[in-house]
């Protein structure tokens, strides 16, 4: 696992950069990053030097320093970068995304998990792996004092609106405050899995808002997934490495 790319954007109220990893611990059958092989292979055949990263973090100073993925927890140079931007820059660390298998490290501030699924079985049906871990690791991180997200995907026939509902349980079971994200699957060139209808969304939506306060949510297309990404803000940022 490797740091590829770093991104600054200075859109969002402060500076923040944004620290890239190839690779992921999950084979998610609709992983989003097979839509863009393109990004896929530089992630690949790119790598950045830990010191190198560190030089351009003390250089820029950045108020927030997020790291995403892939997976991020599964770099071993994060913790180290983490501490650098955390103890000496006194910037916020966040963990963009992450699947949460991996415990959080330490000098992290913020994270936001994405939890598959409840049900052991239709974890593994998605994944290829259990979902203990996770479970573990989402509550052990808030125990820390780590201020979390969660999300999921609703995929009709893997990921269902009762499955949806019973993440939003397990989340509320440890704080109903902590803030849930509802992504409607974007279809995968290749996958046969279908996105859910505005219907289904709808009722994932409402029944997560049964158990916790903040929930919500997002459905889009390949087309639209790629124009936000162009006309969103906090998506707006400057490749620097």
């Amino acid at each position: 696992m490797t740091f590829y790319k770093i991104t600054l954007n200075e859109n969002c109220g402060s500076s923040r950069i944004c620290i890239y990893n190839s690779g992921c611990n999950f084979k998610c059958v609709g992983c989003a990053y097979k839509i863009n092989p393109a990004e896929m292979a530089e992630s690949c055949a790119k790598a950045l030097d830990e010191s190198r990263i560190i030089g351009i973090l003390a250089s820029l100073r950045p108020k927030r320093v997020h790291f995403l993925g892939g997976e991020p927890t599964s770099n071993p140079a994060l913790s180290r970068i983490a501490k650098f931007a955390h103890e000496e820059l006194g910037a916020v660390t966040k963990i963009g995304h992450s699947n949460g298998s991996i415990r959080m490290p330490d000098y992290i501030d913020e994270a936001s998990i994405s939890i598959k699924a409840y049900d052991e079985r239709a974890h593994f049906a998605y994944t290829g792996t259990t979902n203990k871990s996770v479970l573990a690791n989402f509550r052990d991180a808030y125990e820390r004092g780590i201020r979390l997200e969660a999300s999921t995907v609703l995929i009709p026939e893997i990921v269902t609106t009762d499955e949806v509902e019973r993440i939003a349980e397990f989340v509320a079971s440890i704080d109903p405050e902590i803030g849930f994200h509802i992504t409607a699957y974007i279809p995968v060139p290749g996958i046969t899995l279908k996105p859910p209808t505005p219907q289904e969304l709808s009722i994932a939506v409402r029944d997560a808002k049964k158990h916790l306060k903040k929930v919500n949510f997002r459905q889009l297309t390949i087309e639209g997934r790629a124009e936000l990404k162009k006309t969103d803000p906090s998506f707006c940022s400057v490749q620097i490495a």
